[in-house]
């Protein structure tokens, strides 16, 4: 069975270029384009990543990695962003999740994070 992410941003194109990339790097993609969707996604399913835009209309990604989190502690959590922001970056270490910027420019990072080791529980 293939690893299974769930890619959330509301920016479809943004979403579209990154699922070929994932798909080719083994991987299998479940789409959602926004908060609430992610929400009912998450009730059905377990992931093995969460990869989410910050900015989530009312919410944002990390309010959905704690919510990814509940039916899966250990599931690796992707935050990304337009544009570098250390504040967001401190506040996903926080969360155990890692930053990205702009991952749908080059995947490269992304595939990396996803590919690595999960961290061991101390």
């Amino acid at each position: 069975m293939l690893p299974q992410i769930l890619l959330v941003n509301p920016e479809r194109p943004l979403t579209e270029s990154l699922v070929p990339v994932l798909i080719s790097g083994g991987f299998e993609v479940t789409r959602a384009a926004d908060f609430n969707e992610a929400a009912v996604v998450l009730k059905g399913r377990r992931f093995d990543a969460v990869v989410t835009a910050h900015r989530l209309g009312s919410h944002n990604g990390l309010h959905l990695v704690l919510r990814a989190r509940v039916g899966s502690p250990s599931v690796r959590a992707i935050v990304t962003s337009k544009v570098q922001d250390p504040q967001l970056e401190a506040e996903a270490g926080i969360f155990g999740a890692v930053y990205l910027v702009a991952p749908w420019d080059d995947a490269a990072r992304l595939l990396e994070v996803l590919r690595a080791p999960s961290p061991q529980p101390a």
